[in-house]
């Protein structure tokens, strides 16, 4: 089962693990993208086929289209691997989504601001502020979705890149040029990445002052929540301080 791109020696656990699979009657769901899964990140690297996705004969009879692909390395030294059921469908359906970056974009700021200094009909102070907020939710779902659209934009051509160059490094190496320029896409996606988990290890992620009055910014993903889940990156309590 091990697949590397240099000689070297079989792992101890090889021929046990070949003999569990061949036991249960499994088989390696093929992968498109590339040949191996794991880099030791060294010049010339060592590239290994580590990570695979193995599947029953009844579990293929339920997804007999599901097919597997290799995603390049952006922050590990392994490839992530997507499994596609091939019975996926998207949904047109914006939902609205208060991303933690949003803060830190001082169009996002004045937007709340200008939103919240409109004339308001609502009788209460506690009514006019569920309306304004309400507003404020209308408005930067689209204005969030656009500007996700452009993120994403962006960091689908640098996986597209690297893709490309990792596939000619299996085959043939990386020029030092071409080693250069992967160095610099990748220095490029992670500030793309922490531009997008910006805040997301601070408990208050800012204080907002709209006119007299002082927003605090709670992630509700903090409450209880293990910290694998705050990628979720969605807030829900807003708590109004004076």
């Amino acid at each position: 089962m091990l697949e590397k791109n240099r000689n070297g020696g079989v792992h101890r656990h090889t021929n046990p693990l070949n003999s569990l699979i061949n036991f249960y009657g499994l088989r390696e769901l093929n992968m498109s993208g590339g040949i191996y899964t794991w880099s030791n990140n060294q010049e010339p690297p060592t590239l290994v086929k580590l990570d695979r996705i193995l599947i029953t004969s009844n579990w293929e009879d339920i997804f007999p289209q599901a097919t597997v692909k290799k995603l390049p390395r952006e922050v590990s030294d392994h490839n992530p691997l997507i499994l596609f059921s091939g019975q996926c469908k998207k949904s047109s359906h914006i939902q609205f989504k208060f991303e933690l970056s949003w803060i830190d974009n001082p169009d996002f700021i004045q937007g709340v601001g200008k939103i919240w200094e409109k004339p308001c009909k609502a009788k209460t102070p506690l009514d006019k502020i569920q309306q304004k907020l309400k507003l404020v939710k209308q408005y930067f779902k689209g204005w969030g979705f656009n500007l996700q659209g452009e993120l994403r934009k962006k960091r689908k051509i640098i996986q597209g890149e690297l893709s490309a160059m990792e596939e000619i490094e299996e085959i043939v190496g990386l020029s030092p040029y071409q080693i250069g320029r992967k160095v610099d896409i990748l220095t490029e996606n992670m500030k793309l990445l922490l531009h997008e988990e910006s805040y997301i290890h601070t408990g208050i992620i800012g204080v907002m002052k709209i006119g007299s009055i002082k927003v605090t910014l709670i992630p509700a993903s903090f409450i209880n929540v293990p910290m694998e889940d705050v990628e979720r990156q969605q807030y829900s309590v807003w708590k109004k301080m004076a």
